[in-house]
């Protein structure tokens, strides 16, 4: 399967999957993108918040082909941060509104 729609494919199987990559997963992405195309390096932005997939010359994260910022190969001490960005420990998700006195529910 070519990378875009792998990636297309993903990102339509649940509304929280483009913000779960995009606030902590993103280095999650990439190695999930290395385990399906094993020839792709992690690169990271200049402001070394957010990690793209370098794969046959193009750039990727979960919104498809990256195409601003500067990015650079990720160093072992890269890794060693961005192997601590998590979702799940610095976010909440939003399940609505609660029915019966409007407040948001997250989770």
């Amino acid at each position: 399967m070519n990378i875009l729609n792998f990636i297309n494919a993903l990102r339509e199987t649940d509304k929280y999957i483009e913000t779960i990559y995009t606030r902590g997963g993103c280095y999650r992405f990439h190695l999930l993108l290395k385990q399906m195309y094993p020839e792709c390096e992690p690169m990271i932005n200049i402001s070394k918040d957010h990690v793209a997939t370098l794969y046959e010359e193009e750039l990727y994260d979960i919104n498809g082909v990256v195409q601003q910022e500067i990015w650079t190969p990720m160093t072992q001490e890269d890794i060693w941060e961005a192997e601590k960005w998590s979702f799940a420990k610095h976010n909440w998700l939003s399940l609505g509104e609660c029915p019966h006195c409007g407040e948001e529910i997250t989770i």
